[in-house]
């Protein structure tokens, strides 16, 4: 019998005890960016996330229409928008850390409509983005990043 790597085996083991707890699983796609299926419409999703990144401090820089854009130029696409939103007293010491980490903030949170009909938030964790860009010596500030994330991120799919 041939085996799955054991990382692939605790990742499948993972996915399947969130599913039996009711729980969203998010899942890791190409890249390291970070995808969130919601229990809510596309609409809602996106203003759930809006409401959250306000109420976690951050400011909301660009809401960009994906899908508007797609129309104006007569090509299909299901709801798809950015928001763009960040916090400079979280942003900035990742930016003194080292400039390049600048190309990736604010932050980026991508609201989509899948071919099944149902929402999704994707984001690339900032973590990810850090060690991209050899950030250190700033674990307790991206620990509490993340957990603003994630939170803002659990809100906007519940």
């Amino acid at each position: 019998m041939i085996r799955p790597p054991r990382t692939l085996r605790t990742s499948v083991t993972v996915v399947v005890l969130l599913a039996l707890a009711g729980l969203p699983a998010a899942a890791q796609g190409s890249g390291g960016v970070t995808t969130v299926v919601s229990a809510s419409t596309f609409d809602s999703t996106l203003a759930r996330l809006e409401r959250a990144a306000v109420a976690k401090g951050l400011t909301i820089a660009l809401k960009l229409d994906h899908a508007a854009a797609a129309k104006r130029a007569n090509l299909p696409l299901r709801p798809t928008t950015l928001v763009i939103a960040g916090n400079p007293a979280a942003g900035t010491p990742l930016m003194q850390a080292d400039r390049s980490i600048g190309v990736e903030l604010p932050l980026r949170f991508l609201v989509w409509e899948g071919d099944d009909g149902k929402a999704r938030v994707s984001y690339d964790p900032i973590k990810s983005i850090a060690a991209r860009h050899s950030v250190t010596g700033k674990d307790e500030l991206l620990a509490r990043m993340t957990t603003a994330i994630e939170g803002i991120v659990a809100e906007a799919t519940r």
